[in-house]
């Protein structure tokens, strides 16, 4: 309601008694000061009572926004900007609700920068911190779709999930992210895939979301398919599908 509405009672007794003043609503001179006197009381205690309900709606919408932002620093990744593994939890369960109902695909990325450990140790950790926030920035970039999102899954490893993604598009981007990764050209001169820092993919495609497994079977899957990618040789995609109970296909796709 607006201020005009919520004190509308108010605003018409100081207007109806400034009528009678106007009037010479009083015979009595005396009768009509005193009046004067607490109509402009009353007009004192209604403007302090509007003053003070802006200086309300402001408090409020300040708090608001703090909710707004405590919300997202207790959903966000601290060093990223990403998702954290809290919210990752929930929006991929919302996304393979919503894709389950629809019959649609779904993909999911597990991704991991290559030698890590080797990269802190010879770099320093906050050349290490540097590292993972430009490989945020880069694998979130690539992302086109509001329902597309990428997470820090724990360390060095992020997760991307894609719902409604054909294996034809998942792998595309998987590709699209270890070229971009690799394009930063950070040193990385203890990482043997390429002297610079690297990226090994695994990618999990279920063709319609709940018909060849669980959530929890797509996620291991991924899991699966980027043990395979580093023990590879890492830099490099590999993937899982879980299409039909009687077997699941098994893709990589190299550098």
């Amino acid at each position: 309601m607006s201020e005009q509405g919520l004190f509308a009672r108010e605003i018409g007794v100081l207007q109806q008694g400034r009528e009678r003043l106007a009037a010479d609503f009083f015979q009595d001179p005396a009768a009509a000061t005193a009046f004067a006197g607490l109509l402009a009381d009353y007009n004192k205690l209604l403007t302090q009572a509007r003053r003070m309900m802006r200086i309300s709606d402001m408090m409020q919408e300040d708090m608001n926004r703090l909710n707004d932002r405590l919300a997202d620093l207790s959903s966000q990744d601290g060093l990223t900007g990403l998702a954290n593994r809290r919210r990752l939890d929930e929006r991929l369960d919302e996304e393979w609700r919503r894709a389950a109902r629809a019959g649609q695909p779904f993909g999911l990325l597990m991704i991991d920068i290559d030698h890590f450990k080797r990269y802190n140790d010879a770099y320093g950790h906050t050349a290490g911190d540097e590292c993972l926030q430009a490989v945020a920035r880069t694998l979130a970039a690539l992302l086109q779709r509001p329902c597309e999102f990428v997470a820090r899954y724990g360390g060095e490893e992020f997760m991307a999930v894609l719902p409604d993604t054909s294996l034809a598009g998942l792998l595309l981007l998987a590709e699209r992210m270890r070229a971009g990764v690799e394009a930063l050209a950070i040193p990385h001169t203890q990482s043997p895939p390429a002297q610079c820092v690297t990226v090994s993919l695994g990618a999990a495609s279920m063709e319609c979301a709940g018909l060849g497994g669980s959530l929890e079977d797509l996620r291991q899957a991924a899991d699966q398919a980027l043990y395979q990618a580093k023990h590879a040789g890492r830099n490099q995609v590999a993937s899982v599908i879980l299409a039909q109970p009687s077997g699941d296909e098994h893709r990589s796709l190299g550098v």
